[in-house]
């Protein structure tokens, strides 16, 4: 199922598949208006793009439809309660900025564990020497490294999805949203 990835080439479309949580419209603007103050002209992720990464997939040359019916598959056996979600520590690294909770969300921890179990169990490897670290990019760029607390951003978290990146297009396509509910029946929209 792997045999389609692809490293770095310049100028070809790849699609990396991940599933991930995505913050309200409502909080996706609001932290969107946190990183333009910040961001010193950085160019901003765009509102429709922000999210917390929960697994991600190597790239890929060609759609990868056999990998995305598997991850269809991996998503629909996962079985989690929803919880709630504040990102309240601003992490600016050498190359981005993110946002981070400031402890520990054993809930989050839990659905991420069964998302790469589904994974594995599908035949998907996740993108080798990625570890989940939850977090929402708010920008690129170079800067001097940085942390602190914020007031932050949160939300009730009640879904994921899988997520096709088309990348370098800068165009991400929902494939699958499922709706948390713990010990109970998923239904996929």
């Amino acid at each position: 199922m792997e045999r389609n990835v692809m490293e770095n080439q310049p100028g070809k479309t790849l699609f990396r598949l991940f599933f991930a949580l995505k913050p309200t419209l409502l909080i996706a603007r609001q932290t969107d208006h946190f990183a333009e103050a910040i961001a010193g002209g950085a160019r901003r992720i765009a509102v429709d793009h922000q999210h917390v990464t929960l697994a991600i997939t190597c790239d890929y040359v060609e759609y990868p439809y056999a990998v995305i019916k598997a991850l269809m598959r991996a998503g629909t056996g996962v079985m989690a309660e929803p919880f709630d979600l504040r990102l309240d520590r601003l992490s600016i690294g050498n190359r981005s900025a993110a946002l981070r909770p400031s402890h520990s969300v054993p809930l989050l921890g839990t659905l991420q564990k069964q998302i790469a179990a589904g994974m594995k169990g599908a035949g998907v490897m996740l993108r080798p020497g990625w570890s989940f670290s939850p977090h929402q990019t708010l920008f690129y760029r170079d800067g001097l490294p940085e942390q602190r607390r914020v007031d932050g951003f949160g939300w009730h978290v009640d879904r994921f999805m899988l997520i096709c990146s088309h990348v370098g297009r800068t165009h991400h396509e929902t494939l699958a949203t499922w709706t948390l509910k713990g010990s109970g029946q998923y239904s996929l929209f």
